[in-house]
Parts: C-alpha cells; sequence; structure tokens
C-alpha cells in the first residue's frame, strides 16, 4: 500500500509541476488510474485475492477473486462465477468503473465467487516458467492458446479451490471466442460450466466496421511481415508515462478530452452519450493491457478466409497440423446452455456476424439485444448506464443457471 501512495503522490506532483490544473482531476481518479485490480477492489472495500497458476505449457496466469461484498461476505458454497475479458484487456474491465458500474461488484454483492481470468500476456500473466518474455518464444501464442490452455486451466483450479462441480462463464468479446475454442477443442468442459453468458459474442468477423482492424485485414501479410522483420511480436501495457499522459489529456476540461473517446470509437462504435468522460484517464490507464500480436492477426485471417479456424502458419502449417490448412473449430461441441447478449452499433461484432455465429451454436437459449441502438461494443463493459441498460437483465439469466 505504500507503494501505491507513493505513486499517487509522484502522479500528483508530475502534474502540478506539467501545468495541468490538479484541481480539474479529483484525487480518486488519479489514485485509480494507477492501482491494480487488486488494489481497485480493495480500495471499494471488497476482499480481493491474486492466485497465480501455472498452465500446462509453462505460463504464470494471474487469477483475480473477490470471494464477497460488504453485503455478501466470503463464504463457503458460494455459486462461482468465472469473468473474463477481451482483446488487449484484463480483469480491471470488470471493476475499474467502481461499484456503481462495474460487473465484478455487482456480483459479489448478489452472492456470487467471482474469479477474474487473464490472458497470457497481459500486464497480470507476463511471466513463463522457462521463457523470458522478451524472446518470440514467449509470445508464440494467439487465442487459441488462450482457449484451448489458458481457461481450461483456469477453470480447472477455480473448482478445487472453491470444491464446486461447475461455474458459469461471462465472457466479452475475445473472452467468448477462447470460449469457443476451449468447447470445440476439450467438450469435456461441457460438464463444468453451468451456463454461458457472451457479451459481444465473437467469432466471425466479416462484417467489422473498425478501421483499424480493417486495415491490418486487408494489409495482412505485409503487416505480419514488417512485425516479424522488426521483432515485434507484443503489444505494450500501458506503463507510468502513458497514465501520465491520459490524466493530463482526457481529464474533465482538458481541452482534447473528446480526442480520448475517438480512438476507442474507432475501435467499438460511436456512442457519445454512454461515455464517463470523468473516468477517461482510468480508462486509458488500465487499457491496454498488452497482448501478443498473433492474436489481432489470427483475428485479421478470419476476416479475409471468412472461416472460423486456428491460426494460419503458412507453410508451417504442414508441420503444426499435419495438413496445408488450418483445422477449423467444431463449434458443434459448445453444448452448455449459452446466452447472447448483442447491439446494433457494435463494430467488432457486428449483427451479422452475430448471427451467423447463432446459427452454427447447437444450444444458444437467449438473444438479448441491448435497448439502444448506439451501444457499442466497449460499452458491455464502461457505458455509463450499463447496469440498467444490460448488467441487471445479466444477473437475472445467471440467477436462473445456479
Amino acid at each position: 500500500m505504500r507503494s501505491e501512495v507513493v505513486s499517487v503522490l509522484a502522479a500528483i506532483l508530475f502534474i502540478a509541476a506539467s501545468g495541468v490544473q490538479c484541481q480539474n482531476i479529483h484525487p480518486d481518479i488519479i489514485e485509480d488510474a494507477h492501482l491494480d485490480s487488486i488494489g481497485l477492489l480493495r480500495k471499494y472495500g471488497y476482499p480481493a485475492e491474486e492466485h497465480i497458476i501455472e498452465t500446462d505449457d509453462g505460463y504464470l496466469l494471474g487469477l483475480h477473486r473477490c470471494p464477497g461484498s460488504p453485503l455478501s461476505p466470503p463464504a463457503p458454497g458460494k455459486p462461482v462465477v468465472l469473468l473474463q475479458h477481451g482483446m488487449l484487456s484484463s480483469s480491471a474491465d470488470y471493476i475499474l468503473m467502481g461499484p456503481d458500474t462495474s460487473l465484478a461488484y455487482m456480483l459479489a454483492d448478489a452472492g456470487y465467487d467471482v474469479w477474474m481470468g487473464n490472458a497470457r500476456g497481459n500486464r497480470y500473466s507476463r511471466r513463463h516458467r522457462f521463457r523470458s518474455n522478451e524472446t518470440q518464444q514467449f509470445w508464440d501464442f494467439s487465442w487459441h492458446e488462450v482457449g484451448s490452455i489458458d481457461i481450461p486451466n483456469m477453470i480447472d483450479y477455480i473448482l478445487v479451490r472453491t470444491g464446486q462441480q461447475s461455474l458459469q462463464y461471462v465472457g466479452h468479446s475475445q473472452g467468448t471466442t477462447a470460449y469457443w475454442v476451449m468447447m470445440s477443442q476439450h467438450p469435456y468442459y461441457n460438464r463444468r460450466v453451468k451456463s454461458m453468458h457472451a457479451l459481444a459474442p465473437a467469432a466471425y468477423m466479416h462484417n467489422t466496421r473498425s478501421p483499424y482492424v480493417l486495415f491490418l485485414a486487408t494489409f495482412l501479410y505485409t503487416t505480419d511481415m514488417m512485425l516479424q522483420m522488426m521483432g515485434t511480436w507484443w503489444f505494450e501495457p500501458t506503463n507510468e508515462m502513458d497514465i501520465q499522459g491520459g490524466l493530463q489529456n482526457c481529464h474533465d476540461g482538458a481541452p482534447f478530452q473528446d480526442m480520448c473517446s475517438i480512438n476507442t470509437f474507432l475501435i467499438a462504435g460511436f456512442n457519445t452519450e454512454e461515455v464517463n468522460s470523468t473516468m477517461l484517464p482510468v480508462i486509458h490507464a488500465h487499457s491496454p493491457a498488452g497482448a501478443s500480436t498473433m492474436q489481432m492477426i489470427h483475428h485479421a485471417q478470419t476476416i479475409r478466409s471468412r472461416i472460423f479456424r486456428q491460426y494460419d502458419h503458412g507453410p508451417m502449417n504442414m508441420i503444426r497440423y499435419g495438413q496445408l490448412t488450418p483445422p477449423v473449430y467444431n463449434l458443434a461441441n459448445v453444448q452448455a446452455p449459452t446466452l447472447f447478449y448483442h447491439s446494433t452499433n457494435d463494430w467488432m461484432a457486428a449483427p451479422a456476424d452475430v448471427e451467423l455465429l447463432y446459427r452454427e451454436l447447437p444450444n444458444v437459449v437467449k438473444r438479448y439485444l441491448v435497448p439502444l441502438p448506439a451501444f457499442n461494443h466497449l460499452d458491455f463493459v464502461w457505458a455509463i448506464n450499463v447496469r440498467r441498460l444490460l448488467y441487471d437483465e445479466l444477473l437475472a439469466d445467471l440467477k436462473a443457471y445456479v
């Protein structure tokens, strides 16, 4: 805690020295920008634990737990829910907006034992038993490995730790993609998941509208070759300089605050009415949280091929898979009850792509369209009115499968 206080004080001094009016930035914003997921939970009065688990292939993952709340103290036998973040994100997605808005707090208040995964390569999972994260070997993974290795290992650990036979799963964006991979590769886990709740369900991306993603898909092979030549194998998480930049440029009253939203809109879709502008410095402090470049390239491959399949290694496919093309994921294996929560203005999980995925999954028991036409891809975790628009529905659905 002392180091966290020092960081906050240093941030205040830095901002003051840079000429930014500190009175325009609430102290909680500065503090929340510097606290990690565990620190945020504890600051707002919620118990928090970090568990380091080792995957079958040696990655050390930070698995975060909130076993209770001031309204529902920790106790054995609580229903268990696992929250899995999206691309370039972390467990902080479900925490950083505070107790009134973020899902982790609501679930803890409702009596759940809440666990939050962190995929290999993000800020909480950047270690390996033998490999340095400065080497290409460490970053030789896409979301295939997140789904086929990380999430099954998380589920196994959680169930052993809690003594439960099964849990409920909530995934956002790539957190859903990895789930389809897990069930395709290891259908046994259908017996360990009571229900799957897919926020912005993502597999196919034929109709994405994000210019960033479209550019990558259009120039996929050139981009991939350039990244390899430059030795760029990962996306860095935010650092102290990024945090200070967010505090200076994104706080209320900053002349360029709108630009902080626009960058996000170009990925997720435009929706100015649901942006909590005051919290933009905190959002930008925690996101991006890091990932391998192969994760983004895998999505771009899916856009180009129009097939939901494993990573395309080109000439190495025969060595990797024993065939010239990557194996296709078997979505018929996704048998656990699945519930979709989607929106019309989602530039990443576009309605037509959600519809295609819906037709291929065998047990989608509910589809909930968020009743706000402008609701975008990141509103599922950060929108001002996300509880009224989405989470109340989600909480009721989770309760039905306890």
